[in-house]
Formats: structure tokens, C-alpha cells, sequence
């Protein structure tokens, strides 16, 4: 997607996105500005991705009584999401760069272990009954998780040498 970062006399940095990403750079803001475009990105996704999660969870408790204790979205080593015993659950953030059916999927499989803490058939028959798409959801975050990354968010400090002659 598209990024585009102007300069403009606001006092702190502003973020749209409009099929792109809109960045205005206070004027004032000097030094390593890759870092602070990329650190506000990055910020502005995760608010984002915690809207799109809570939206995701409110529906689901609308509609079938699925209530976590709490919900929030953080960078989970390993995994999309989890539901502990205490029935807190956690999303990945990163799942803000997968389709938004994928993000419903993961938040819907997290609260149906409300009902069912285990992966055993009942759990899967719980969760046909309240996300009836789950299974192309998972086969989608299963072939390309590995691209949902915010990696390419991360500056290099570490630049090559200049070669000369």
C-alpha cells in the first residue's frame, strides 16, 4: 500500500489512510524522522487493530452471550490469540494486516474456548455454529501467516558501508 509523508505546520504528526497512508510531518520534527513515521505507523496500526478486535468480540457476545473477563491485543510470540483460565483474551496485533474475516476467525475460535477449553470436536462444532466460515478463514491465515509481519516497520540502524574505489 501506498505511504506518503509530507511536511505540514501541525503541531504533532497526523495518520490517515485512504487507500494509502497519509502522514503529516510537523515541520518541526527533525533527526531520524524514518523512525518516527515508522514508530507512529505502527502505533496508529495497533489502535487500529484493537478497534477492529473489540468490534469483533462485542459482536460475538451480542450474539451469543461470549463475554471475556478482558480483551486486548498485544505481539504474541507464537500463535494468533489465546483465552486463559481466567478468560482474558489476547489477539495478535499483527492480524491488522490480514483480511478482516481472518481477524473475526481468530477472536471467534479465542472466545469459543469460553465454552469448550480444548480443541476436541465439540469445541469445532461450537465454533461451525458461531462463525460458519471458520474454515476458510484458517486456511487462509494458515497459508500465509508468514507474511503477517510489521517487519518491514523495523529501521535499520546497521547501514552498509558506502564501497568506494
Amino acid at each position: 500500500m501506498a505511504l506518503t509523508v509530507r511536511r505540514s505546520d501541525a503541531e504533532r504528526m497526523q495518520i490517515s489512510y485512504r487507500n494509502g497512508f497519509l502522514v503529516d510531518l510537523p515541520i518541526w520534527a527533525e533527526g531520524d524522522t524514518d523512525h518516527l513515521v515508522a514508530s507512529e505507523l505502527k502505533l496508529w496500526l495497533k489502535q487500529r487493530a484493537r478497534y477492529d478486535v473489540q468490534q469483533a468480540a462485542a459482536k460475538f457476545s451480542r450474539q451469543f452471550g461470549l463475554t471475556p473477563r478482558s480483551i486486548r491485543v498485544a505481539d504474541l510470540a507464537h500463535g494468533w490469540g489465546s483465552c486463559g483460565q481466567e478468560d482474558n483474551v489476547v489477539v495478535n496485533w499483527q492480524l491488522i494486516f490480514a483480511p478482516s474475516r481472518v481477524l473475526e476467525y481468530v477472536v471467534a475460535h479465542e472466545l469459543a474456548h469460553l465454552r469448550h477449553r480444548n480443541h476436541e470436536p465439540a469445541f469445532w462444532t461450537y465454533l461451525e455454529g458461531i462463525a460458519p466460515g471458520w474454515r476458510s478463514a484458517k486456511a487462509w491465515l494458515d497459508q500465509h501467516e508468514g507474511s503477517l509481519s510489521a517487519d518491514f516497520l523495523a529501521i535499520r540502524t546497521d547501514r552498509p558501508e558506502p564501497v568506494t574505489a
